[in-house]
């Protein structure tokens, strides 16, 4: 298994047209580092509206993904 700390920038619908979402994703080898690593990179998401995972790959032994939200800010 691989774990991922994941930052996506969510955006509505008109600003779909017109930019992309911010999107961070560091492979890390714990919870407890994913938790550290996101106390540090939170604040490039200031003011903006993005959801903070941990993303569980399975695909390496054959099953499917899990995903765990830390936070979601609207």
């Amino acid at each position: 298994m691989r774990l991922y700390l994941e930052i996506m920038e969510l955006l509505s619908e008109e600003e779909m047209f017109t930019r992309q979402p911010q999107f961070i994703r560091v492979e890390v080898r714990d919870e407890d580092q994913a938790m550290q690593l996101y106390q540090q990179l939170k604040p490039l998401f200031a003011g903006r509206k993005y959801v903070a995972r941990l993303h569980y790959c399975y695909h390496e032994e054959g099953k499917p993904c899990e995903v765990k939200i830390i936070e979601e800010v609207e």
